[in-house]
């Protein structure tokens, strides 16, 4: 019996099989995604130049893209925390479930936000907050994920302990933003839109925007200790 074997009998498991499944679900998510995009090709009326058709669909190209960049930058999180996981826990499987679960929702708002970004402003506002509510649902199941991994000692935060502090502080930070962005996008669409444009750049390196985050920390906790002696 190997290691992982004899882990997995104890409670406590290795983390391949949950990279594989985690692969798996956004491999398909982002394939879902596509289902659109092809309708969108379909359906030509009748005395209508294709290319006047596709020009009418440009809603569904871009709420793809958006939807393809939030899956997208999910998966690279969830690489990156899971880049410090060596073992698990039944509880964390049901974490990673959850989480798995919100990102193979995302192309039912991202479906939405296509057929009514091009509609009445209340339509598009709510269109906009239900693609909000998700992210602010997945933004905060990072946070939960980082927080559970690293007070269960799942984690070898040892590898690089500044990214680790900044990693645990972007996610709770994340978590924050997403409210604000939805308090924005109550009152003004194009605002909240820029907001989460900032999110999406921001947290597409997450690596690097944590090592930033935990050098500002490390030093800020640095200077509040000589202050104090």
């Amino acid at each position: 019996m190997n290691t992982e074997q004899q882990n997995d009998v104890g409670g406590s498991m290795g983390t391949g099989r949950i990279d594989a499944l985690s692969d798996g679900v956004f491999a398909v998510a982002l394939t879902l995604l596509t289902f659109d995009v092809v309708a969108a090709s379909k359906n030509v009326g009748e005395g209508v130049s294709l290319a006047a058709h596709l020009g009418h669909q440009w809603p569904t190209f871009v709420s793809f893209l958006i939807g393809f960049m939030t899956i997208l930058v999910c998966w690279i999180n969830h690489h990156c925390v899971f880049g410090y996981v060596r073992r698990s826990t039944p509880a964390l499987l049901w974490l990673n479930g959850l989480q798995l679960a919100l990102v193979s929702i995302v192309p039912f708002p991202t479906s939405v936000l296509s057929t009514h970004i091009n509609g009445s402003a209340d339509d598009r506002r709510t269109a906009l907050l239900v693609y909000g509510a998700l992210f602010w649902l997945i933004a905060s199941s990072f946070a939960v994920l980082w927080r559970y991994v690293t007070s269960r000692d799942l984690a070898e935060v040892s590898l690089d302990p500044v990214r680790a502090v900044g990693m645990g502080a972007n996610y709770t930070l994340s978590s924050f933003w997403t409210v604000l962005c939805l308090v924005v996008a109550s009152v003004s669409v194009y605002p909240a839109l820029l907001m989460w444009a900032v999110m999406f750049v921001v947290f597409a390196f997450p690596a690097s925007f944590a090592k930033f985050t935990g050098e500002r920390v490390r030093a800020r906790s640095g200077t509040a200790a000589e202050s104090a002696s």
